[in-house]
């Protein structure tokens, strides 16, 4: 019995430890290639697998695309829900700190491209769209959304806008970031986190 659920074990792990490679293939050469100039045969090589391995776990791109968003959503610094803020911490102070970490790992793990490939590719895949937003863009932003209302109770923030477009101007920074940095950038990068931190700080300091 115990052999068995030793050789499950491996199994299972062996699958998850297949997949994960997969994904992480096809997003670098997402970013690199595009989405469209990416094919299944380059993310096998990428792999280090054979064609047949990746569609034993995935139809196509777009099942590919869907599981990395899901990835990347339930990474540890990206789970975000409202009722994760503490009492004696500010809205403010709550949101520093959770998207310090969530800068600090796009940064580091070479994410930052994720912006312009949404951006480029959900024209001619408007399924890429659809998915970024089912499933990263609106659970997340529905979280940040109550976040928002209850600084607003709070009376830590004046609302001039609607909660959702005060959930947009928090979050602006970082993508005009990502997209300048990789886009229109001549070597002169900035700063994602000093934007976003400046931005977040006149947002909630602002009369």
């Amino acid at each position: 019995m115990d052999t068995t659920r030793r050789t499950r074990s491996l199994s299972y792990e062996k699958t998850d430890q297949t997949k994960q490679a997969i994904l992480d293939a096809a997003l670098a050469l997402f970013i690199k290639k595009g989405f469209s100039k990416t094919t299944i045969r380059d993310i096998s090589s990428a792999a280090e697998l054979s064609i047949g391995s990746v569609y034993r776990y995935f139809s196509n791109k777009e099942d590919i695309f869907e599981a990395i968003a899901r990835m990347m959503i339930s990474e540890n610094h990206m789970v975000f829900h409202s009722d994760m803020l503490p009492p004696e911490l500010t809205a403010y102070e709550f949101l520093l700190n959770h998207f310090d970490k969530v800068i600090d790992s796009f940064s580091s793990s070479g994410r930052e491209g994720i912006a312009q490939l949404i951006l480029k590719e959900s024209q001619h895949h408007p399924e890429l769209k659809k998915i970024y937003f089912n499933v990263m863009f609106s659970p997340y932003i529905s979280e940040l959304e109550k976040v928002v209302l209850i600084a607003s109770e709070r009376k830590e923030i004046q609302l001039r806008t609607t909660a959702f477009e005060f959930c947009l101007l928090i979050l602006s920074p970082i993508w005009m970031g990502m997209i300048y940095n990789s886009s229109l950038s001549k070597g002169d990068f900035v700063s994602v986190k000093n934007l976003f931190n400046a931005n977040l700080y006149a947002l909630f300091h602002s009369k």
